[in-house]
Order: structure tokens, then sequence, then C-alpha cells
């Protein structure tokens, strides 16, 4: 009889072969691991290049933009200062923010509780602003105070509806209590105590030497001056770290929140406060998604931002936890994630998933143009031997961190292509509207929009953008 294969036996002969084959596959510029097991047992690695123009490899100490999973340390932010006795769960926050002026009377009853689990009634932000980014210390409270002004969606406490603008009140209300910056009070009470000493929710922080670049458009590049960062958004969105430091993160809550609060004020944390949908992300916790894997608990958060994909997961009940960072925001971090947790729960693994088409159509677009890379598209469409995924998740995924950030010049080729092969697909016309209102053809955009809810009326995105442009709101 053989020997047992060891959990670190199965990261080298089953995990790392896995995720090599992937990022080749998948041709992605750069990726970060980290794998918790036995509660605090740690390994790290990285793959690719933290900038494909100078190769320069990713490593354990590589810094990347994280996306929304910096909402768990503003979460774990706000319980500390619940337990110490400086705020209330359900309490109304506008007692705690005075500077603030309410538009909408009901704000009365929004609670600490309620902005934390995504169930405060206030919509979410429509344009980022990543490409006029404010970077004073007075960025967050100006914010903070347009927030204020809008109307609630809905009654505070009555559903989910993830909301970026309820963290950006949240750093503010941090930073309020605390009497100083966000990101300084957040770096004092909550990274310097687990040991994330070169993690900064302050991009001037981040050593050049150690940060990755976003890799945008198709094929993924570097481009000069577009990054998702201003400090208005910082509490929702803004977090640098690596996975060597995201590791001792995850070890300190897979032990309760050691070193970062009580056993009671975790478990207060990662109680469900109500669904939230789907199997992965099924209850929606103060900060924290809950779901299940392989029929055990999860719990978890993910991110994702122009040239920035993320996620971090645990399984508490077998001390295991999983950190994926990469630094475009076409790369799989979800199907990585999932891998990586059937390798620490002894799982079998399938074979890596096939390439998004956009994969071989990248070169050719950009060196002959449309017209070629379409003809390409229906060849593969057409051969017998499945070689990629047709889906147009591969087309949205390389399309939209470009107008985000308002570069539509890298967008329209695509557009045009994917009008072209999938001339019936609603993301299509979704993306093709925004980036229409971006380059401010309204009228444009919003027939483009009606197009993409007459092909599918349940999208709720489409349907939002164009009552916005509709009515003439911002976001």
């Amino acid at each position: 009889m053989s020997p047992p294969v060891s959990t670190e036996e199965r990261v080298e002969s089953l995990l790392w072969p896995f995720v090599e084959r992937l990022v080749d596959s998948w041709q992605l510029p750069g990726v970060a691991m980290c794998v918790v097991h036995d509660g605090d047992r740690v390994r790290t690695r990285g793959f690719g290049a933290r900038d494909v123009r100078t190769g320069d490899p990713v490593t354990e100490d590589t810094l990347f933009h994280l996306a929304s999973v910096s909402k768990t340390v503003v979460a774990t932010a706000v319980l500390q200062l619940v337990e110490a006795g400086e705020l209330d769960l359900d309490a109304g926050v506008t007692a705690y923010l005075p500077d603030l002026v309410w538009a909408d009377p009901r704000a009365e009853g929004m609670t600490v509780r309620h902005l934390l689990s995504h169930r405060s009634g206030l919509g979410d932000v429509s344009d980022y602003g990543w490409h006029e980014p404010e970077l004073d210390d007075g960025a967050l409270a100006r914010f903070a105070a347009r927030v204020a002004g809008w109307t609630l969606e809905r009654n505070p406490g009555t559903g989910f509806a993830y909301s970026n603008a309820a963290y950006e009140l949240l750093g503010h209300l941090v930073a309020t209590v605390a009497g100083r910056p966000f990101e300084d009070a957040v770096r004092e009470r909550v990274l310097q105590p687990v040991g994330m000493t070169t993690s900064t929710f302050l991009r001037a922080d981040v050593p050049a030497h150690l940060g990755a670049l976003p890799h945008l458009g198709l094929p993924p590049r570097v481009v000069d001056g577009a990054y998702p960062y201003t400090r208005r958004h910082a509490p929702s969105s803004t977090l640098h770290s690596s996975v060597a430091e995201l590791g001792r993160w995850t070890v300190a809550h897979l032990a309760g929140g050691a070193g970062l609060m009580s056993p009671r004020s975790h478990e207060a944390m990662w109680t469900s406060e109500g669904g939230a949908g789907g199997q992965w992300h099924a209850e929606m916790a103060l900060g924290w998604f809950r779901g299940t894997h392989r029929g055990y608990a999860v719990v978890s958060h993910s991110g994702e931002d122009p040239g920035f994909s993320t996620s971090l997961a645990m399984v508490p009940d077998r001390g295991v936890g999983v950190v994926v960072l990469a630094d475009s925001n076409t790369a799989p971090t979800f199907t990585l994630t999932k891998v990586a947790l059937d390798v620490l729960l002894g799982q079998e693994l399938a074979d890596p998933p096939l390439p998004p088409v956009t994969v071989p159509l990248a070169p050719v677009l950009e060196r002959s143009g449309v017209t070629p890379a379409a003809e390409l598209y229906r060849r593969l469409a057409e051969a017998d031997a499945e070689e990629v995924d047709l889906d147009e998740v591969g087309f949205s995924d390389a399309v939209w961190g470009v107008i985000e950030m308002h570069r539509t010049d890298l967008a329209w080729p695509l557009l045009e292509l994917w009008q072209r092969v999938q001339p019936d697909s609603a993301q299509m016309e979704l993306n093709t509207g925004w980036a229409h209102e971006i380059d401010g053809r309204l009228e444009e955009a919003r027939r483009h929009l009606r197009r993409a809810v007459e092909l599918d009326p349940d999208d709720e995105e489409a349907a939002t953008m164009l009552a916005r442009l509709s009515e003439g709101r911002g976001g």
C-alpha cells in the first residue's frame, strides 16, 4: 500500500502544474497564489510577469490591487470599533456622520449593519472616475457627501443589493471615528497588527519594483496612465497586498480573528445576514460572503477592477484557505480558487478549462485587423475539435476594463469584431452602449442599450444603465 500523499505533495504535484498549464493556455500576464492548510501552513507561488513589457516576474511579495477583497479589511476595522464600544452595529449611521447632509429621510433608518451587509438601500457607483483620480486627503469625505445626496433605491434593511458606495461610507465612518485619514486608520488598526507591513491602501506607498501593473484590452497590455486608483473609492477597492501577506490575513481569520478581534466579534462578522444569491455567494455576512463548496461552508470575497482580478476563500471547518491574485481581469480566478480548494480537500481535478476564443483572436486583431480576426473566429467555430471557448464572456472580459478606464480607443476594434461574430449578443450591445456613453454619443448609447434589453429582458445592468441615461442621472 502506498503511503498517504501529504497536502504539500498534492500542491506541488497537482496544483502548481495545473496553474502553469492554465496561465500558458490562457496567455495570462501574471498570477500569484497562496494556499493555507492545517490552519497555519502557508505555501505561496508566483506565475508569469507583473509587467509584460519588462518580464519582471510575479513573486510572493508582488503587490496587487485587490479590488473588492479590500472590503474584508474595512469590515474588520468596523467590527474592531464595535468591540471597542465606539460604534453600535444597529445604530443609525447618520448619527456618527454629522458632517453629511442626507437627501432621503429614509437614511435615518440606515444602520452600520445594513452598510456592512449590502442592505443599506443605496445604489451603486456608475462611473468610478479612475481616469480622473482624486489623490488628496479630502477625496473620500467629498464622495461620502455626494452619496448622502442620493435617493435610496429601497428602504434600508429590506433586501440585498451590492453597493460599493456603502463601503465608501463605512470607510468615511472609520476615518471620522478614528480622527485620521482612512488609509492611516486601517493601517494602524488592522494591517500592522497582523503583520501586513507592506500592504497599503495608498498607491503612492507601493514600491515600483513590487507593484503589479494592470493589463487591459486585447491582447492584454499595460496602458500608460491607466490604473484603477482614486482615494474616493479607497475603502471599496484600493488595498494593495501580496499573497505572502494575505496568507497571514487568512491564517488570522481561520484562527477566529486572532490578533484582530475577539472570537465572539469574529463570529458575529461571519454570521449570515440573509440571502445574496448563488451557491458560492449564497448569503451575505458582515463584509464576507458565505456559500458552499463540496458540501463545506465557505467564507469568501472576490474582486475585479480594470486590469485586476482577485479571490480569497476559506473553509473554516477544514482549516484551509486560498488566495488568487491576477494582473488582468481576464484571468479565471474563481476557477483557480475552486481547483486549489479541491487540492486541499483531497478531491480529483479535471483538466483546465478551454481558453476563451479571444486568446487566438488577439494577435490577429492586433496585427491584421477586424476582418481576418472574424474569419479566424468562424474557422474555430466550425472546427470539429473543440479548441477554445466561444462564449461571449471572453469578449466581455477583454473589453469592459478599457471602457471603464475611459480608453474607448482600445475598445472599438474589439467591439466591432464582437458585433461581426456574435451580432445577437446582449453583452455586446451593453458594452457598445457603454462605450458610446463614455464618448458622449448618448442617443447611440440608448439605442444599443435598448437592443441589449430586447435581447435579454433579464439584463438588470443594461436596464439600469438605460434608465439612468434616459433620466439624465449620474452615479
